[in-house]
């Protein structure tokens, strides 16, 4: 039989699984756990209710002929094989798969992110700063994954428990000092991280999403006190002093952390000092040190993030110059305020702002730039309700001078009262270019922009899209390279006709 890539030692179950009841037998043994009856193999476990679908009987009948040395399960199955009763079967799941991986959480940092907004940006500086230091550094967000020797490694917006643990021991195989992991609501919900002993843990904002319910925000929060619980002995967490609720949070749920901030007294304290077009300056004040950091991620929001990190490495105890020094070496987030730059006398900006708070961050970045005028191509937000695409309306038409409104994941027809709804927000619909084919707007904005300008493509990020009968992905920063470079080879700065749009 083909060896397994995940296969080790015999773990308990008795040992490792607090509060569990065996059937059938005084302990089981696994070499493996898996979560679907078709992964499984001689040695395995299999744990029924991590997925809310359980699985088929004749499926478990398959697994159990293989030869799996038992299962985990929240009630007793009608299989002769024997059981183990556990209260929480996703929690369980990455309980062992974190043992069987032999715990690398012992064997380096582990820094976890989670928050509404902001987590892969500031886990992405926390990995420059520490890749600076100790020559390699290991992350998992959204925008990719790295074990410390590889960058370009997969990743999934929904990892199990068994792909975190099997990450985490790759990470120690080469020999990683640290790995940074971006917390998402979903693995804090679904409790794929549950296992992870985390030495410091980042948050960079906690405000209410407009894509939940109350319950499951107090679902998430709830969550997010338990991944506090997840800390070891010495750990900590690391919050943005600036955001009241998250401070409100912190002092009722009693969690030992430090604090940064712009405006609050904080432990890690910074001062504005100087915008340019792609460019900010700060004065950081962390304990007795104080020292200035240049960053061209522009915005108050980012300048926050760059504390984050700063304050990640003051809690580690390192010093203030060499901490700095590695967070400036992140220059760009792709899709988070990432500068579009070809030469031209205007600056472009590609944002994923797909929520009304997230969008007015961006346009405040801008306008805190003391620049020209701000043109904002913007996507028809597609997961939010008619209240919240009215609220998006609003602040396209008070923070943007002009505004050009796409709509690129439905047809025209059907995405049409999706842009109504936009416009419900507007006290003057009529200002408000409807131009649902993306790529003609990108180049319409581009083609409008006078030297001084500032042009915001917001909606989309990283994330592909389709324009008009074109059915090829194409993504927002990719079409503003080619239009730059095309108004560039050409010379030319006329606006085109809207009858030329589809």
């Amino acid at each position: 039989m083909k060896s397994h890539p995940f296969q080790r030692a015999s773990v308990s179950l008795r040992d490792h699984l607090e509060g569990a009841v065996f059937v059938g037998a005084e302990d089981i043994t696994a070499t493996d756990c898996q979560k679907t009856p078709e992964r499984c193999r001689e040695g395995s476990v299999l744990i029924v209710g991590v997925d809310s679908i359980e699985p088929e009987i004749d499926t478990i009948d398959t697994a159990i002929q293989r030869g799996i040395a038992g299962i985990v399960t929240e009630r007793l199955l009608p299989f002769s094989i024997p059981q183990c009763l556990v209260p929480d079967a996703r929690l369980a799941y990455a309980q062992l798969a974190m043992q069987i991986a032999d715990n690398p959480c012992e064997k380096l940092l582990t820094i976890g992110v989670m928050g509404s907004h902001g987590k892969t940006t500031i886990a992405l500086l926390i990995s420059a700063m520490l890749k600076r230091l100790g020559g390699k550094a290991a992350y998992r967000t959204s925008l990719g994954c790295s074990n410390g020797d590889r960058s370009d490694l997969k990743v999934s917006s929904e990892p199990t428990a068994l792909s975190l643990a099997n990450w985490l021991d790759s990470c120690v195989k080469k020999q990683a000092p640290a790995a940074v992991v971006e917390l998402s609501d979903s693995m804090l919900m679904q409790r794929s991280a549950g296992a992870i002993q985390f030495d410091v843990i980042v948050i960079p904002s906690y405000r209410v999403s407009q894509k939940l319910t109350s319950l499951e925000t107090r679902g998430l929060e709830t969550a997010m006190a338990r991944a506090c619980l997840q800390l070891k002995k010495h750990g900590l967490v690391i919050y943005n002093a600036d955001d009241a609720r998250l401070n409100r949070w912190i002092e009722k749920n009693q969690i030992p952390a430090i604090g940064y901030g712009l405006d609050a007294d904080a432990e890690v304290r910074g001062k504005r000092l100087t915008r340019e077009p792609g460019l900010q300056s700060l004065m950081v004040t962390a304990g007795n040190s104080l020292m200035p950091v240049n960053t061209k991620l522009i915005g108050d929001h980012h300048a926050r993030h760059v504390l984050g990190a700063i304050a990640t490495g003051y809690a580690f105890g390192l010093e203030l110059h060499e901490v700095i020094g590695g967070v400036e070496r992140m220059e760009r987030i792709p899709g988070r305020m990432q500068n579009i730059a070809k030469g031209q006398s205007f600056q472009v900006y590609v944002d994923g702002a797909d929520q009304a708070d997230r969008l007015a961050v961006a346009l405040h970045a801008l306008s805190s730039q003391n620049r020209g005028r701000i043109l904002c191509v913007a996507e028809v937000p597609e997961a939010l309700d008619a209240e919240g695409r009215a609220a998006f309306g609003r602040v396209l038409e008070r923070a943007a001078s002009k505004v050009i409104l796409t709509q690129s994941r439905k047809t025209r027809n059907a995405g049409q009262a999706e842009m109504w709804e936009v416009l419900d927000g507007c006290e003057k619909p009529a200002a408000i270019d409807l131009v649902p084919n993306r790529a003609a707007a990108i180049e319409l904005a581009l083609r409008a922009a006078r030297p001084g300008d500032q042009v915001l493509l917001a909606g989309w990020g990283t994330n592909g899209w389709t324009a008009g009968n074109d059915r090829s992905v194409q993504f927002d920063a990719q079409k503003a390279e080619n239009t730059l470079a095309t108004l560039g080879e050409s010379g030319t700065r006329t606006t085109p006709s809207l009858s030329v749009f589809p």
